[in-house]
């Protein structure tokens, strides 16, 4: 019985290092993949005015926008009741009722 549970052992620890070895494999794999890819080279300056101008577009759609309201003359009252009386225009005074 003992010898059967140290074979199991034995075993699972054969098994456990197989896989072990084999998912290193597949690492070590991955990582030369990754250190044999080209880099693109990247323009620090070029890459630094593009940044910059993508900040200055934003802080423009972020910023508030003044609304100015133009406000419209005020209208006297007396202006109100006489355009309320006789219309837009009032109407010349009769020659013939003139003093005299």
């Amino acid at each position: 019985m003992q010898r059967s549970i140290e074979d199991f052992k034995a075993r699972m620890e054969h098994m456990m290092d197989a896989k072990i070895q084999a998912v290193h494999k597949w690492l070590d794999l991955f990582e030369l993949r990754v250190l044999e890819r080209r880099v693109p080279t990247i323009n620090v300056t070029s890459f630094q005015m593009e940044l910059a101008r993508l900040c200055s577009d934003v802080d423009a759609l972020i910023s508030p926008t003044e609304v100015v309201l133009e406000t419209e003359p005020e209208v006297e009252d007396d202006e109100v009741v006489m355009s309320t009386l006789f219309g837009d225009t009032m109407p010349p005074p009769d020659p013939s009722h003139a003093a005299g």
